[in-house]
């Protein structure tokens, strides 16, 4: 089989897409928890909506929207 050379900078922009992927679930996830908890539930949802919305936006102008994804000619 063929060997596949990994950059250090290959590995670092999978760590970095998994971190922002994370944090884009957890913590939204927890601010909600404890809005919710609070009786806060409306703003909870608008806060895991934005929160959640506005990772989902970052990931897609970081990693995909630089993306060639033009197909055969």
């Amino acid at each position: 089989m063929g060997e596949q050379s990994t950059t250090a900078t290959d590995r670092d922009e999978t760590v970095l897409a998994g971190l922002m992927v994370a944090s884009g679930v957890i913590f939204p996830g927890i601010l909600k928890y404890m809005l919710t908890a609070a009786g806060y539930s409306f703003l909870g949802t608008v806060a895991w909506a934005c929160g959640f919305g506005g990772v989902a936006l970052a990931f897609w102008f970081r990693f995909i929207r630089p993306l060639d994804l033009t197909g055969p000619e």
